[in-house]
């Protein structure tokens, strides 16, 4: 069994925790896409239906969920050795997650922005600031830039191009 070896490393109990509420959140939204109309009455094809993306999201959530939680038992997450306190950094970096996630969809999409710059400025800081303190750390603070700058750029047009193009969405 892994020992918690750095303050930022959570411990196995609090992945079991959230890998159960990521479970829930995955099955949750996978079956209410799967109770979707499929507007198959009008006509609409199967790729088309309003709940196969949302599906597909809600089953690779819970694919990934379920990876979370297998992991944290094998690390110990049941033993009395793994039930470990969320430390302070755990918990700051859950906070920080939390006000982006909230910027992001309440300030930043739908106001001016387009929708590649929007995801690009979300996941640029995403990235950078929750890395900021192990490349601090490591004296590599200019590359973490540069990474947070380059994989932003690529997801944020990535994923624009994906929902315009390959499954007809528009984005605000």
């Amino acid at each position: 069994m892994e020992t918690q070896a750095e303050e930022g490393v959570p411990s196995p109990r609090s992945d079991l925790i959230s890998g159960g509420v990521w479970v829930v959140i995955g099955a949750a939204i996978t079956i209410g896409s799967w109770n979707m109309d499929r507007l198959a009455n009008q006509g609409v094809p199967g790729f088309a239906a309003p709940g196969l993306v949302p599906g597909i999201l809600g089953v690779l959530i819970l694919l990934t969920a379920l990876v979370i939680v297998m992991r944290s038992v094998a690390r110990g997450a049941l033993t009395p050795a793994g039930r470990g306190e969320p430390g302070r950094a755990t918990l700051g970096r859950t906070a920080l997650t939390l006000f982006l996630c909230l910027g992001f969809a309440g300030g930043l999409v739908g106001h001016g922005l387009p929708f590649w710059a929007a995801a690009g400025t979300y996941l640029f800081l995403h990235i950078f600031l929750l890395q900021l303190p192990e490349r601090r750390a490591a004296g590599q603070v200019r590359r973490g830039i540069a990474v947070a700058a380059a994989v932003a750029l690529g997801a944020s047009v990535t994923i624009s191009m994906l929902f315009q193009y390959a499954f007809l969405v528009r984005l605000p």
